[in-house]
């Protein structure tokens, strides 16, 4: 019988559940993570943490009918480890911690509310470098609807990681403070200057989706920067309703990816970068290779 891992990851702008299962390859019995099932709602908590500075008894609501499906959901899969995960506006929200304790009560889900740097880290746990060569630095950056994580690996270590109150959601309700842009910025520059050579890794729903809408994918590609800020401008006069005809993509994505564009260009302009990896990677997978490296270390 396979392992199996979970992890839940309710952000700002999305809940994701994410179940993986350890796989053998019959050649030379080496191991790998598959994927057996990703599921996403776009419940949005950050429009309302962010703007309201709490999240609405209807979206509360939501989320425990959708933390009771995902528990359902968890009975199909032998699961052998497994984390529920809250970010940006769980963070921000003053009702977080009731909202913790009605999911506890109702479904029987620990959900813990991580901090900013935690989140960071979880993105540099999907180890991406070693795919394409630990000979290289690499600049991880994933933008959310709440935040922008920044993780800095150096030969395979990992030496700078901090979290951003910069996400598509809060610039789309006009929440993100000119101070945090500029030190988002100004830290970019200043590791730029101690590490010139880094690569930049994007991460993301909705940097995932812009590089679909620019080429075909399928494993890992590298996007252009130019390419990109071409359909940025293209994409953002356009209203919300046009942009989900045009580009055939859904209200909560239509809404925010120009605001995703938006960060990576300024970041790529400020670290004068042309080029941006693009994996198919999440928190979700972060918690999980977590969980699988803590797993083969006790085997």
């Amino acid at each position: 019988m396979s392992t199996h891992f979970a992890a839940i990851d309710i952000g700002s702008n999305a809940v994701r559940l994410v179940i993986k299962s350890i796989e053998k390859d019959p050649s030379d019995n080496s191991e790998r993570l598959g994927q057996d099932l990703l599921v996403r709602f776009p419940l949005r908590l950050g429009k309302d943490a962010f703007t309201k500075g709490e999240i609405a008894k209807t979206r509360i609501k939501q989320l425990v009918h959708l933390m009771k499906a995902f528990r359902q959901m968890l009975k199909i899969f032998p699961i052998s480890d497994f984390r529920a995960c809250a970010t940006s506006a769980m963070r921000d929200a003053a009702n977080g911690k009731a909202i913790v304790e009605k999911i506890k009560k109702k479904t029987g889900i620990d959900l813990e509310i991580i901090d900013g740097e935690e989140e960071a880290r979880f993105v540099y746990e999907t180890h991406i470098e070693r795919d394409f060569g630990q000979d290289a630095d690499y600049m991880y950056m994933d933008v959310g609807g709440g935040s922008t994580q920044i993780s800095l690996i150096k030969s395979g270590e990992l030496v700078y990681s901090h979290s951003f109150d910069i996400g598509t959601v809060r610039m789309m309700n006009n929440k993100v403070k000119p101070d945090e842009r500029e030190m988002f910025l100004a830290t970019l520059q200043d590791l730029r200057t101690q590490y010139p050579n880094f690569k930049l890794v994007g991460s993301g729903g909705n940097i995932n989706k812009l590089v679909k809408l620019l080429q075909d994918r399928k494993n890992d590609v590298i996007l252009n920067v130019r390419k990109l800020g071409v359909l940025n401008k293209e994409l953002t006069p356009l209203a919300v309703e046009t942009r989900m005809r045009k580009y055939k993509i859904k209200r909560d994505r239509a809404e925010v990816i120009g605001y995703a564009a938006d960060i990576f260009l300024d970041a790529a302009k400020v670290m004068q970068i042309n080029e941006i990896i693009v994996p198919s990677i999440s928190i979700a997978d972060g918690i999980i290779n977590k969980m699988y490296l803590k797993y083969t270390e006790e085997k």
